[in-house]
Parts: structure tokens; C-alpha cells; sequence
């Protein structure tokens, strides 16, 4: 609807109104303005009095929902747009609990309804009396002042007074404001309810803080000297999917929803803020997180009790765990269907390659490392889009306007609705590492590679700057200092926004990974920024990291990063630190690699007794279980037995399962500006591009070429594409020449 008029200008908003009712406040402003109605024609229209509707368009109170279903029919609002409005006004409800820390208040709604009452009405004390004494039920003018300023009044004198004050109000408005009032003061009468044990880490989600579940800090504007820890929200479409799930789950359904979104989206404080309105309903969050995500999780899912939020931020940590991930799938399965454990709600987020990880099934024939997950997900994943649409633009702007600087900044910044990126820091991170100098960049591309082939988030600073050295280049090496990786680290932790930094330090601890003996005791670990993590998973994705990464690596980092780093070898025809790394994991132990490990030293033995049939066998359980080197033992052994039919299998199902189909399309686009289509596309690591080339390149008799190809093909990753056991059986060394062979032959 186009303005006509919306009356006088409203006054501004206080300057500290807690985020969640200044959200509330500025979107009933928003959608006012654009109905163009006056706040006289919409009082009358809802059954409350201006000065009450006003109190709510400043943010100075809460209205009920059977108004605000009023008031979004009378602005014209359609039906998402007017839940979209209820889950505010339960945000800003949740929020001012939090605020009491849960002290109170049934017995405060009660008093808070008589008060708005007071107010809606328009009665004087004098008027209650009267209206009182004429009912039977006379109370004195001191009597009722009393109760209209205490927050727990007598039950009995707070429904009389109730009832007077209802019955002043327009015919429309009472049947709403009696059965609020009764469920208010059955709350004051009703003691809280005595909930059974839950998991050790869980609390009262009011006691949470969700800087503490990982939702990302405001960014701090240049003109504000203090930053907020959370700008203002603006509602999406995700959000009122996962608002009806919330809703279910208070009405006693279990349920679970992941949401699927980039980096620095805004997934996990979407989550945050679907979840608030459970707190004054009693609900609990659990998040587990030590000694590992996927251990912890296993560990307490037993004792999850009903009324439970179980919060799985970074889902990958839970279910793509090699050892529990299929276990805990399983087991999260069994917590939603069973209706005495519930109601509970599992909530979780995942970046897009993860997702489809998890989601899309394996070839015909091929591993199915991920079944349950995939079971569990089917249905459970809600997208979360990278930027703002006009209408969450509109919002922002809103908020902006009054007064939220954070938002301000990013509107003013950020471009393509990218909103929620330039709030978490990305584009000043992106900054700062295409400006570091080549210590500190060295640093970061040594992180982003060890995240990008599957290492933990905590990275000792022994691995980062060892690392690093091989990264520069011979000036840049010469040229540096006796303090260079002091200097480099204190760099690349500089904050870029707020607590925002490229490597950001932990504590250690025994959630935080293995600490290095030769760190001192009060060494910390550091995290690179999940920005440039998923920013160097593109933009390095064609680059094979060099030899001093991979020494670091053995010397410094623990199991689990080895066990994920010598696939990541392997799969580049790394052969020599693929066999190193996973022999250094399995000398270190761990739940990880134990039982790779025992399965591939039985197939050793085993084929060493003789007995090639059964250690094939052996070696083909521990490949299914993730063991890199027993797959390519497998392909050693159909290479001396001059099986190329079985070679060949073995490089398509390993090709398939990484979800590669290039190797069964022999087809190849013809024509002027072909090779050059497929030479641009290769550049960005894409396997059926560089297969394509390959092939190409074969056909016009260039095999330098070719092979230059499948070397790049290699240290992308794809050197299965290629059937590197027998082009290269004894691998590449790390800067990519051929590995010669060894006089040794090891098991």
C-alpha cells in the first residue's frame, strides 16, 4: 500500500533497548510507515488505546500475540510477514528473561498484563474503585495502587482489579485480555516444574551466552568507540522454517534442522535466535564439545533429557568424525523418534561441500562411508543464502536508521546483500592476508592448508612457523630475522574487528588438540578464521604444499590431523609422506586411527605369510575404513599380479567415491577454443576439466603435455583420475617430481 499519512513523527528509540525489542520496535515502525496508517487508526482498529500502541512502537513494552495478530491484519501483512513479526515479539520476550536471569517471572507477566491493562483502559484509581465496589468486590484506592505497583500481587486482588479493567476495554479486545490474564496468573500459581537430570554441560538457555556457541561478535564500526556484542537481527526466510520448528518442539515434537550456508552467513546465530523463546519455557542447551565434538556427543546423548536443545554448530565435527560420526547418526536418529525422550530439538550447520558430503549417495558399487548421516539429514537441511534480499535489506536499513551501527557500517560497505560476511569481518580478513608480509602470509597459507586437507582447528605454533618456511621464496627467506616467526604470528593474530582475526589464539586444553613438547607449558594453539578457511579452499586449491609443511606436520601435529593428512598425500601421489604421516598416527595412537591401523598391520602380516588372497581382503576392510595406504597397497598388488582390469576398477570406485564420473565419459568437446575452455577451467582444479585436457592432449600426440596435466591433476587431489599406481608407483616427491624407486620395499 502507498503512504497517504502517518501522522506525527514518532520519537527516536532509547539508545538502550536491548537488542531483540529494538528489532521488534523498528519492524512495527517499518511496516506502519508503509501501510501509511496513523498510530490513532490503528489503536482503534486493535481494540488498544494510542498511548498503549505507542509505548509499543518505543520499545517501552511488550504487547500480546492476539494483538499483534491484530495489528499485522490491520497493516495488511501477509501470512510469513505477520509469523515473521510474532517470532520478534517472542525474541524480545525471551530476551527480557534472560535479562531477569529467569527470577520471577510468572508472577512479573502477571503484574506487567495488569499494568498494560491500567493503561489500555484509561481509568483513574478513582474509577477502578468504583467500577469495583458496583461488581461486589470493593477495594481501596491504596489497595489497588498497591497492586498495580507490585510485581507479585495478591492472586485473588490482581483478578479482581483484572476483571474491572477488562471490562472497560472495547467489546473486541476482552475475550483476549481475560484468557491472557488467567494463563498469566495460573503461572504465578503453578511452582516450576521439576525437570530430571540433564547432561553435565547443559543449562538453562538463558544462562548462555552465544558468543560462547560460537556465533560470530558484532563488528566494531571506526565511529563508535564501543562495539555491541551482537548487531540487531534481521529475520529471513530460513528463519521462520526453523521458527516453526521451534514451535513444534514447544508444543512437544522433536525435531532437528541444519542449516546449510557459506562462511559467515549468519547460520549459527539464526540458530541463537530461534532458540530464545524456548527459555522461558523452561528449556535447557546442551553443547558438547570435550574431549572432542564427536566423543562428547556419543558420551552424554543417553542423558539428554526432554525439553532439551542439543546444539551441533560446525555438524561436520560430529558426523564426519571417521569413528563415531556414523554412531552418533545413528544415535540422534533413536533421540527424535522416541516420544518419551522428547520433546528435544538437535540443531546444527554445515558449509554447502560438507552438506553435500553427507547428502549425496556414492556411485553404484562404491564406499558408503556416510548412510546414516545422509538418513538422518534427508528432509533436515534448511539453505541459508549468502546475501540479504531487498525485504532483509529494507529491515537493516531500518534498524540503521535507528540506531544500529554495526548494520549501518555493513550497508554501507558490504555489496551484493553481503551483509552478514562484512559483519563477521570477511572482507577486512581478506585485506589483511593479500597485505601481510610474506612472514605472516606464509604463516596463514600453512593454516589454510592444513584446514583445507582435513587438520583440527587448533594448530600448534611450532607446525605454523616451521611450516611457513617453505612458503618463501629465496629472497624473502634470506631477508628474514633472528625474531621473524614472533613477528609473523603477532601479525596474523591482529584484530581485524572487534575479536575478529586472521589466526585467532586458544587456550590448550584437552578439547584443543595436542600441545608440542617443545612449546612452553603456556603456549597456546591458534585458530584460522572459518573466512579464510573456505576462501583458500578455492584459492589454493590447485597448490601442493611444500616439503617443509610436511615435515612440520609429522613433528608437531597429532593423530587425527596425520590420519586426515596422509589421505590428503595420498590422493596427491604423496606416497612417501602418505606412508610416513599414517605410520607417525599410528605410532601416536588414538581412537582415530586404531583401527585402521590394527587392520592394516593383520593385512601386512598376513601377506607376508603368503596368504595374498586373504590379505587382499584385509587391505580392501581397511581402505572402506579410510585407510589411504592399504588402497594403495591393493593397487600395488594388482600391479605385480598384471591385473589391469582390476587396476582400473580400483582407480574408478576410488574416482567415484570422491563423486568423479570423468573416467566413464570418454566424450570430448571438439572444435576451435575447446582446449582453451577446458584450460581456464582446469586452472581452478576442477577434476572433469582436467580429465577432459588430458585426454585432449593425448589425442594430438603432445604426452609432455598430457603428463604436465596429470601432475596438475595431482596436486589438486585428483590423482586417482589418472591411475597414478601404475603412471607413477612409487608417487611424487612434494614439489612434484617423480619419486624414484626405492631399493626397499616396505610394509
Amino acid at each position: 500500500m502507498t503512504a497517504r499519512r502517518a501522522g506525527r513523527p514518532m520519537a527516536a528509540l532509547r539508545q538502550d533497548l536491548p537488542p531483540a525489542l529494538r528489532s521488534f520496535a523498528v519492524e512495527l515502525r517499518r511496516r506502519r510507515a508503509e501501510s501509511g496508517l496513523t498510530l490513532r487508526e490503528l489503536a482503534r482498529a486493535i481494540g488498544l488505546s494510542p498511548a498503549s500502541l505507542s509505548r509499543v512502537f518505543n520499545g517501552e513494552r511488550l504487547m500480546n500475540e492476539a494483538d499483534l495478530r491484530r495489528l499485522a491484519s490491520s497493516l495488511g501483512l501477509a501470512e510469513d510477514d505477520a509469523r515473521a513479526l510474532e517470532l520478534r515479539l517472542r525474541q524480545a520476550r525471551a530476551e527480557g528473561e534472560a535479562e531477569t536471569g529467569g527470577r520471577g517471572t510468572a508472577g512479573s507477566d502477571l503484574h506487567g498484563r495488569l499494568r498494560e491493562l491500567h493503561e489500555e483502559s484509561g481509568l483513574s484509581l478513582r474509577e477502578i474503585a468504583q467500577r469495583l465496589e458496583a461488581a461486589g468486590a470493593p477495594l481501596g484506592k491504596s489497595t489497588i495502587e498497591r497492586a498495580l505497583r507490585d510485581p507479585a500481587p495478591a492472586l485473588p486482588q490482581a483478578l479482581q482489579l483484572a476483571d474491572a479493567l477488562i471490562g472497560a476495554l472495547p467489546d473486541a479486545a476482552r475475550e483476549a485480555a481475560t484468557q491472557e490474564v488467567l494463563q498469566a496468573a495460573h503461572a504465578a500459581a503453578t511452582p516450576p516444574a521439576v525437570q530430571g537430570e540433564a547432561p553435565h554441560a547443559a543449562r538453562s538457555i538463558s544462562q548462555w551466552d552465544p558468543l560462547d556457541l560460537e556465533v560470530h561478535r558484532a563488528v566494531r564500526p571506526a565511529s563508535t568507540a564501543v562495539g555491541q556484542a551482537l548487531p540487531g537481527y534481521v529475520l529471513r526466510a530460513h528463519d521462520r522454517a526453523l521458527a516453526r520448528l521451534v514451535s513444534a518442539a514447544a508444543e512437544g515434537t522433536s525435531g532437528m534442522a541444519v542449516l546449510v550456508g557459506s562462511s559467515s552467513t549468519g547460520k549459527t546465530r539464526a540458530c541463537w535466535e530461534a532458540v530464545r523463546p524456548l527459555a522461558p519455557k523452561g528449556w535447557r542447551l546442551w553443547h558438547p564439545v570435550d574431549p572432542t565434538r564427536a566423543d562428547a556427543a556419543l558420551r552424554g546423548l543417553d542423558d539428554v533429557r526432554p525439553r532439551t536443545v542439543v546444539w551441533l554448530n560446525e555438524t561436520q565435527h560430529y558426523l564426519g568424525q571417521p569413528r563415531h560420526g556414523e554412531r552418533l547418526a545413528a544415535a540422534l536418529h533413536d533421540l527424535l523418534v522416541r516420544p518419551e525422550r522428547g520433546p528435544v530439538l538437535v540443531l546444527g550447520t554445515l558449509w554447502p561441500d560438507h552438506a553435500h558430503q553427507y547428502t549425496v549417495p556414492p556411485a553404484p558399487g562404491a564406499p558408503d562411508p556416510h548412510s546414516r548421516a545422509r538418513d538422518l539429514l534427508a528432509g533436515r537441511l534448511i539453505p541459508v543464502p549468502d546475501a540479504f534480499d531487498q525485504d532483509a535489506l529494507r529491515s537493516a536499513g531500518a534498524l540503521a536508521r535507528h540506531g544500529d551501527a554495526p548494520l549501518a557500517e555493513a550497508l554501507a560497505w558490504s555489496s551484493g546483500g553481503r551483509v552478514p560476511q562484512f559483519l563477521a569481518g570477511g572482507p577486512e580478513l581478506l585485506r589483511r592476508y593479500t597485505a601481510s608480509t610474506p612472514a605472516a602470509r606464509a604463516v596463514l597459507d600453512a593454516a589454510i592448508d592444513a584446514r583445507r586437507y582435513g587438520a583440527g582447528a587448533a594448530l600448534p605454533p611450532s607446525f605454523l612457523t616451521e611450516a611457513a618456511t617453505g612458503y618463501l621464496t629465496d629472497s624473502e627467506y634470506d631477508g628474514l630475522t633472528g625474531d621473524w616467526a614472533v613477528g609473523a604470528l603477532a601479525e596474523a593474530t591482529a584484530p581485524v574487528h572487534g575479536r575478529m582475526a586472521p589466526l585467532r589464539p586458544w587456550r590448550p586444553g584437552p578439547a584443543r588438540g595436542r600441545r608440542d613438547a617443545d612449546d612452553p607449558p603456556t603456549a597456546r594453539v591458534f585458530r584460522l578464521a572459518d573466512y579464510l578457511a573456505q576462501f583458500g579452499r578455492t584459492s589454493r586449491r590447485t597448490r601442493f604444499p611444500p616439503s617443509s609443511f610436511w615435515y612440520a606436520a609429522y613433528a608437531h601435529l597429532p593423530a587425527r590431523d596425520l590420519f586426515a593428512l596422509s589421505t590428503a598425500a595420498f590422493r596427491s601421489a604423496r606416497l612417501t609422506w602418505a606412508n610416513q604421516l599414517i605410520r607417525r598416527a599410528a605410532d601416536l595412537g588414538g581412537p582415530v586411527v586404531d583401527g585402521t591401523a590394527v587392520l592394516y598391520s593383520k593385512a601386512a602380516s598376513t601377506e607376508r605369510s603368503g596368504d595374498h588372497d586373504g590379505a587382499e581382503q584385509l587391505y580392501q576392510r581397511a581402505a572402506e575404513a579410510g585407510d589411504p595406504l592399504a588402497l594403495f597397497r591393493l593397487a600395488q598388488a594388482y600391479q605385480r599380479a598384471g591385473d589391469t582390469d582390476g587396476l582400473e576398477r580400483l582407480a574408478r570406485s576410488a574416482a567415484d567415491a570422491e563423486g568423479f564420473l570423468p573416467l566413464a565419459d570418454p566424450g570430448l568437446r571438439a572444435g576451435e577454443g575447446a582446449e582453451d575452455l577446458y584450460r581456464r577451467a582446469a586452472e581452478t582444479g576442477d577434476p572433469h576439466a582436467l580429465f577432459r585436457l588430458f585426454r585432449m592432449r593425448e589425442r594430438d600426440g603432445d604426452p609432455e603435455g598430457a603428463e604436465h596435466v596429470a601432475l596438475k591433476a595431482a596436486d589438486a587431489g585428483h590423482a586417482w583420475l589418472f591411475n597414478f599406481p601404475a603412471r607413477w608407483p612409487d608417487g611424487l616427491e612434494a614439489d612434484g617430481t617423480i619419486t624414484p624407486p626405492s631399493p626397499e620395499s616396505g610394509d
